[in-house]
Parts: structure tokens; C-alpha cells; sequence
């Protein structure tokens, strides 16, 4: 009988063999540990990088210039404006909005709610995912809907009671 030391358990093993496959399990599962670690690891860098999106919960939410009621507001948005978090820290989010302009913004006045903004002057609406839908109604730059769907290169949107769908790369906050 072996015993296993820092352990405190007995192993049986019948034959050096024996010990060997159960040293290579060992092995094993400190590979399977490693690629896990490795895995979440990528997973939480990538998350960093590329961000997440989100929307400001009501109207009215400041922008600051660094994470605390200290700072600077810097300018002040409204219900529904998708940004882009950078980074977290404690209860507040490093933001960028489709400006490029970066902010920092009390975490609790975020929202998972899925919005575009139009990025163009004067876009139009349609009632299907493609040109030859006709026209809807049109939107002027700044103007935010909730995301729907998405179907190809265009996305289904809505604004209060009304339902369209705009090209992808007139809007941002996908």
C-alpha cells in the first residue's frame, strides 16, 4: 500500500502501472485545469476589449469625467442612448457613445436594452428588410430605436408604437 503525500489518503495501486495511469490522470486533469483557466482567461480579456453595449435607464444621466460624483459632468444624455462600456469599476462604467466621446456613467443608470442611434442626417425607414419596401417615415440624425431583429444587413427597429427597418450601417449601438 502507497499513500499519497500532503494527502493523507492510502492508494492501493497493484503495480507500478497501476501508479503510472493514475500519475498520468493526475496529469490529465491539471491539463483539462490549465486549458480551462486558459479559457475563461480569453474569455474575460475579449470582454474587455471589445466591450458591451447597453442604454442609459432614464433621462437625464450625467456623464462624468472619471468614476465618482466628484468629477466633472461632462454632459448629460438621455433614456435610451446606447453606449459602449470600456471598462467597470466598482459601480461605475467607462462608456463611449458613437461620437467616440468617453464618459464615465453611474452603473445602476444602465440598461440591457438593446437601442441604435442614427448616425446619418436623414435616413429612411422602411417597412421591410431591403429597398424595394417602400418608405415607412424617415429619421434624422440622433434619433434612438429599440433593435428588434435583424435580418442580413438590416435591422429591425421601433420607436414608440411604430416598427420599421434601417440599414445597418446607418445606425450605431448594435
Amino acid at each position: 500500500m502507497a499513500e499519497l503525500e500532503g494527502v493523507g489518503y492510502e492508494y492501493a495501486w497493484k503495480s507500478l502501472e497501476d501508479y503510472d495511469r493514475y500519475i498520468y490522470r493526475l496529469q490529465g486533469v491539471g491539463i483539462i485545469k490549465k486549458v480551462l483557466q486558459f479559457m475563461l482567461g480569453f474569455v474575460f480579456w475579449t470582454s474587455l476589449c471589445w466591450g458591451e453595449m447597453a442604454s442609459v435607464a432614464k433621462d437625464g444621466v450625467n456623464i462624468r469625467s472619471g468614476p465618482g460624483t466628484s468629477y466633472e459632468v461632462l454632459w448629460e444624455v438621455y433614456k435610451d442612448y446606447p453606449v459602449e462600456i470600456l471598462e467597470k469599476r466598482g459601480n461605475w462604467a467607462k462608456t463611449v457613445d458613437c461620437d467616440n466621446d468617453i464618459g464615465w456613467i453611474y452603473r445602476p443608470l444602465l440598461s440591457k436594452t438593446h437601442t441604435v442611434v442614427v448616425t446619418k442626417d436623414k435616413v429612411n425607414i422602411r417597412t421591410g428588410p431591403g429597398i424595394q419596401y417602400r418608405i415607412a417615415f424617415r429619421a434624422v440624425k440622433g434619433v434612438v430605436f429599440h433593435l428588434v431583429g435583424q435580418k442580413g444587413k438590416w435591422l429591425k427597429i421601433r420607436y414608440r408604437d411604430d416598427y420599421g427597418w434601417i440599414r445597418k450601417d446607418l445606425v450605431w449601438g448594435e
